[in-house]
């Protein structure tokens, strides 16, 4: 269970470090700066065609407020600390800490800047990525894909990107502790379907 290997993870990080922060050492889901929209046609830079987009509005607003219920937060990560929210160049974002000491933590940000979707997360973070996860089963029937920043651990983090439209995205960053045995990737890929499951409801 999803809860048991977040809440139970030995400290190796406060809120979701490594992928969570845009100041120090940590970085957040983009962290290259994102390249200008252009006219290109999407998808573009081998990223996979969505083939049934949701509307735009499923991503309006801050992750804080519907990218996962208070209970979700406590199943994932046993005693969630307060959301806060934040914002880059790519979108909205938000960002849960465990406050048990376990060093958990996910991060949700919500891509609608760029008007890229998935494209811009093939052109900038694939050549640059310790590891590249495209074999992920798709969610809910959406493309998705995960990569792990240099320098950061290829099991205990990692970065899902969910396309919703050619041109949206959301991405979930999952930090898991030293001794959960689990892959971050593939736990952050369930946490992803969570999420795409309220974003649903929302269209």
């Amino acid at each position: 269970m999803i809860r048991r290997i977040l809440a139970t993870t030995a400290a190796a990080i406060t809120g979701v470090a490594v992928l969570a922060s845009c100041t120090g050492d940590r970085q957040t889901p983009g962290t290259a700066t994102p390249a200008p929209s252009s006219s290109a046609e999407l998808p573009n830079s081998g990223a996979p065609k969505v083939d049934n987009p949701l509307p735009a509005k499923v991503l309006e607003g801050s992750p804080c407020d519907s990218a996962l219920t208070e209970q979700q937060l406590t199943d994932y990560l046993g005693q969630p600390g307060a959301a806060k929210p934040k914002d880059s160049e790519l979108g909205p974002m938000c960002d849960w800490a465990s406050t048990s000491g376990s060093g958990a933590g996910i991060l949700i940000a919500f891509e609608t800047k760029t008007g890229q979707g998935l494209s811009l997360t093939y052109k900038v973070e694939k050549p640059k990525a310790s590891r590249w996860v495209d074999d992920l089963a798709p969610v809910q029937g959406y493309p998705a894909v995960g990569y792990v920043d240099v320098g950061a651990s290829g099991q205990r983090s990692c970065v899902i990107v969910v396309g919703v439209a050619d041109d949206l995205a959301y991405s979930v960053s999952l930090v898991l502790g030293s001794d959960s045995g689990k892959d971050a990737c593939q736990l952050g890929r369930g946490v992803a379907d969570t999420v795409l499951t309220n974003l649903k409801a929302r269209a």
